[in-house]
């Protein structure tokens, strides 16, 4: 699996819990687990009291994982932004937006002797669950658009990821775009990425069958 310490980022969404219920379940007999410890390290950030933190706590609890939850100020990420646009080389106020708790998180992970963390991007793009997906008029522009997202995918999600970790020398890999992975989803008959609410088929959910 991987010869230095390691973990996963885990917000508590659907994509990171994934990647860490499959990341735990391999782990156990693993070089890694005889090097570093049978047990997944999980890392988590965000305000005080943030949604995100809830959730990513019950996932984490629920997988059995160390926790690591970090908190930051509203002045903590203004104070940060210089740095973060300086790493990241982009004034995308979106991406920018994103990159900031992922930037400070990163250098506190790093600091734990942590090298590499996993993390669950890559998922939206490829199964349709950005909420404008519901817009789709057919599987057919729900195909082309999503074609259109992984591609662009080294302009944000992956920009993102991979320069505010590497700024303190933190790896970051994405699963989910590994080449045989994403050959095998996006052979998936796009219908099934559909959204259709009356059905029962919300954002996402030939992955969550996939995995259920």
């Amino acid at each position: 699996m991987t010869d230095v310490p390691f973990g996963v980022l885990l917000s508590g969404g659907l994509d990171s819990s994934l990647v860490a219920a499959v990341t735990a379940r391999h782990l156990a007999g693993t070089k890694a687990a005889r090097q570093w410890g049978a047990q997944l390290h999980s890392f988590c950030v965000g305000l005080e009291n943030s949604p995100d933190l809830k959730a990513a706590r019950e996932v984490a609890d629920y997988l059995g994982t160390v926790h690591h939850e970090f908190h930051f100020s509203v002045q903590d990420g203004i104070d940060a932004i210089e740095d973060v646009i300086y790493h990241i080389e982009t004034y995308d106020v979106t991406t920018i937006r994103a990159s900031t708790p992922m930037f400070l998180m990163a250098r506190k992970i790093k600091a734990l002797g942590v090298k590499m963390v996993i993390s669950g991007e890559g998922s939206d793009e490829i199964f349709g669950g950005y909420l404008y997906f519901h817009k789709a008029p057919n599987k057919e522009e729900l195909h082309r658009e999503t074609c259109q997202k992984i591609k662009a995918l080294h302009q944000y999600d992956c920009l993102r990821a991979n320069k505010a970790t590497s700024a303190w020398g933190l790896e970051a890999r994405v699963p989910f775009l590994d080449k045989d992975f994403i050959n095998v989803a996006m052979a998936i008959d796009p219908e099934w990425k559909m959204i259709k609410p009356g059905q029962g088929h919300i954002e996402k959910w030939v992955l969550r069958k996939a995995f259920r």
